[in-house]
């Protein structure tokens, strides 16, 4: 993992607006992907989530669930490119992640699915994915780190909905884009990263075996 030192770039030349509407641009994110018997168990959990005012809401596609860790917003190929060296850096041990709190936002009128309590290495995780995104000059937004799940939307007030218990074992993280479409979007995963378990180092200042 690097550490300290200046601030690395890809970007020898100021972002200008013009630069901006001459370059193709994509949003991408960093998200924890759930496998499908997590998106089977997520998708069961929500259909029982009352709808509140059912004229309204709407149940997200079971093949959008992601966990967001770092969003980017609308990016240049360099930075992607930038993300994926950045990402590259980030170690952090599998981990265990219990999905046992349906959650509302008010201002995007959305429910969620989402642990109660978080991880160290999700911590962890979070921590050194932001930090090497800024040491690569990428954008990282400010604020708490609430880590969820959308599963509806258009609900206006928190739904009086029963826990639930989804265990999902995070063994990696990705980097997705937004394919755009008339009328709609799907993701698309660009690249993913394994979680990876420490290895103990040598220790090479050992004393050699005695051969007597």
């Amino acid at each position: 993992m690097s550490k300290g030192g200046s601030q690395l770039t890809l970007f020898p030349e100021p972002i200008t607006a013009a630069r901006r509407s001459r370059v193709a641009r994509t949003r991408m994110f960093f998200a924890l992907w759930p496998d499908e018997s997590v998106r089977l168990a997520l998708a069961r959990a929500a259909m029982v989530i009352p709808p509140g005012d059912a004229a309204r809401a709407s149940w997200v596609r079971t093949e959008r669930y992601h966990l967001t860790l770092a969003f980017l917003g609308e990016i240049e190929p360099r930075q992607a490119e930038a993300a994926e060296r950045a990402a590259a850096d980030v170690r952090v041990r599998p981990f265990r992640l219990q999905l046992d709190t349906v959650g509302h936002f008010e201002g995007p009128n959305v429910v969620w699915i989402g642990p109660q309590s978080l991880p160290p290495e999700l911590t962890q995780l979070k921590a050194e994915l932001d930090r090497e995104l800024l040491r690569f000059g990428l954008p990282v937004v400010a604020g708490k780190f609430t880590p969820h799940i959308t599963c509806m939307r258009g609900v206006r007030e928190a739904p009086d909905a029963s826990p639930v218990r989804i265990d999902w074992a995070v063994s990696e993280f990705v980097l997705v884009k937004s394919v755009l479409k008339p009328g709609m979007s799907r993701y698309k995963i660009v690249k993913r990263w394994p979680l990876v378990m420490e290895i103990g180092k040598l220790d090479l200042d050992m004393p050699e075996p005695d051969p007597g």
